[in-house]
């Protein structure tokens, strides 16, 4: 697990935009990358940094034995090269705009049976001569987002808890036992988790606690399960686990996250809204983006 911190100049009213992305398993044959593009776009043109919450890969190869099947291999005996090509392809217009890549199953089992880090090498070739970096994570990650005074102290921050997820699709409880197990022991605001292809809101128990100047802190959390970009309905059962499974995925979509700070009596506040987007958005138009720098410390 890694502890990533994202410092944001402090502006009074101007939000930080965020997008939750996870499991486009870009090269997959299912991959909806039209309405990927457009979200890309859309997140582009309103000045939304982007996060990825795991398998942005699908990672599919002739030695996987559990899920191979030829109408997902691709052409040529360079596999691993020819996916990592087509992720560059589509991330390079927006490198400027993406913070941070999350581990999924499918990345760490690359890993595990191939040796290759292919979240590591992606990040590589897009940071490549770049001023913005952009971070790799773990499977699971405290992302704190540090509002930033002018003399260099935090003056409010707004903290994740992004995992990726286990277990299957859960396509009944739509993953609300997932949210209680992980909520009863993790202290942040949001708590973030992708894998099951689902879209979900929903409101975690608040918690009670006394900060450092001894005041006692009444803090709502809330949780989103973000879905996949996989378009999740063909006729063939070999490239569709979820049609083989009968668990249909949500439609493509991710989370928006809008962080604006407010002064009141001396003291910043951050105010969250969170909402799921799916198949079009609505450009509402843009504002001036916070800057961003990164701390990262290793747990």
């Amino acid at each position: 697990m890694k502890a990533i911190q994202f410092d944001s100049s402090m502006k009074s009213n101007v939000p930080l935009k965020l997008a939750l992305m996870s499991d486009p398993h870009i090269d997959n044959p299912n991959f909806d990358e039209v309405t990927f593009i457009e979200h890309a776009n859309y997140c582009l043109e309103d000045q939304r940094y982007m996060l990825f919450g795991g398998d942005l890969f699908d990672g599919i190869i002739r030695t996987d034995q559990k899920r191979a099947v030829n109408s997902l291999l691709e052409k040529g005996d360079n596999q691993l090269n020819i996916k990592l090509d087509k992720a560059y392809e589509l991330l390079k217009p927006y490198q400027n705009q993406i913070l941070f890549f999350g581990r999924g199953n499918h990345e760490e089992s690359i890993l595990k049976y191939n040796g290759v880090d292919m979240l590591e090498m992606l990040a590589k070739i897009l940071n490549a001569g770049q001023k913005h970096q952009i971070i790799v994570g773990n499977y699971a990650n405290f992302i704190r987002f540090n509002f930033m005074e002018k003399r260099g102290k935090s003056a409010a921050h707004y903290d994740i808890y992004q995992h990726h997820g286990m277990g299957g699709s859960a396509p009944v409880t739509k993953g609300m036992i997932d949210f209680n197990r992980i909520a009863k022991g993790v202290n942040a605001d949001l708590i973030w988790i992708g894998h099951k292809h689902q879209a979900v809101i929903d409101a975690s128990d608040p918690i009670m606690y006394v900060n450092q100047n001894g005041d006692v802190i009444l803090k709502n959390r809330q949780c989103i399960m973000t879905p996949s970009y996989q378009k999740g309905r063909t006729i063939d059962p070999n490239i569709n686990f979820a049609e083989r499974m009968y668990s249909h995925t949500a439609m493509s979509g991710f989370g928006q996250l809008t962080l604006t700070p407010i002064n009141q009596g001396n003291k910043y506040y951050i105010v969250p809204d969170i909402k799921l987007t799916n198949k079009t958005t609505q450009i509402l138009g843009t504002a001036i983006a916070a800057k961003i720098t990164h701390r990262q410390r290793a747990r």
